[in-house]
């Protein structure tokens, strides 16, 4: 029998927990959000672009471990494509594929994948594909890498010289090692306390405490402003990812850890 003691000790974790994970829902939405991006529990597949070659329809995919298990190959596979309106494309099944039997994902990694769709439905708008899925997988056992948030970067682990921190629903990271890690030239205006962050033929400027910025002089909004918080530079992470032309995905294992794998579309 539990005491009344223990009983309020049991609702108040139960509580700090929920409060922790709606906060981290707040900050990235559940990894269901989006319409290409569905958790297994193990392994993601989300399509990052598409393109017709003759009859043939590409997707540019990527398999995501977002999980606490170590997926050690993926042997059954169906990917159904549909166009942004629902319409379906095409459908593909594989079973003990070489490459699939092949993968191999520790918690955080990911692996691009081009996959072809022969007799796909032609002429389709491929600006915005949603890719489901039916997979079977062979995992194992993970120790993890302890409590925190953990941040991977095409399979580079982020490692910020000060701790990320949520506010106001976004999770806000260091601005200059991330927009390197992310791939981006980044040029500091002290003067008007101005960033400019160059990746390829992308350019995104925006000012320190102001929620406003462009990326190829189109305006668009960040959830929180960029700022400096105790002589450091912040910046939401979600916000700068897909400005950059990068997929998010987040896993939440627990109260104290998760692990967040940013992704080129390129």
């Amino acid at each position: 029998m539990k005491t009344m003691k223990q009983r309020f000790q049991s609702i108040l974790a139960l509580s700090m927990l929920s409060v922790m994970m709606m906060t981290w829902m707040l900050a990235f939405g559940a990894p269901a959000a989006s319409a290409s991006v569905q958790s297994t529990g193990e392994l993601n597949f989300s399509a990052l672009s598409g393109k017709y070659e003759k009859d043939v329809l590409v997707v540019k995919g990527v398999f995501v471990n977002i999980s606490n298990v170590k997926v050690n190959k993926v042997e059954k596979l169906k990917l159904t494509v549909k166009d942004a309106a629902g319409n379906e494309l095409a459908t593909r099944e594989w079973d003990n594929d070489a490459f699939l039997t092949g993968l191999s994902l520790e918690p955080g990694q990911s692996q691009k994948w081009d996959v072809s769709f022969p007799g796909a439905v032609q002429g389709a708008d491929l600006k915005s594909l949603d890719v489901t899925y039916q997979m079977t997988c062979a995992t194992e056992k993970w120790d993890g890498r302890g409590e925190g948030v953990h941040i991977f970067i095409d399979n580079r682990k982020l490692n910020p010289e000060v701790a990320p921190f949520i506010k106001d629903g976004s999770m806000l990271v260091p601005l200059r090692s991330t927009l390197e890690a992310l791939g981006a030239k980044v040029e500091w205006s002290p003067e008007t306390q101005t960033v400019k962050a160059t990746k390829g033929s992308d350019v995104m400027t925006f000012k320190i405490g102001q929620k406003s910025s462009t990326i190829n002089g189109k305006a668009i909004q960040f959830g929180v402003p960029a700022q400096i918080v105790d002589g450091s530079s912040f910046i939401p992470l979600r916000d700068a990812s897909e400005a950059l032309n990068c997929d998010l995905f987040v896993g939440m294992h627990n109260a104290k850890s998760m692990t967040i794998v940013i992704v080129d579309k390129q």
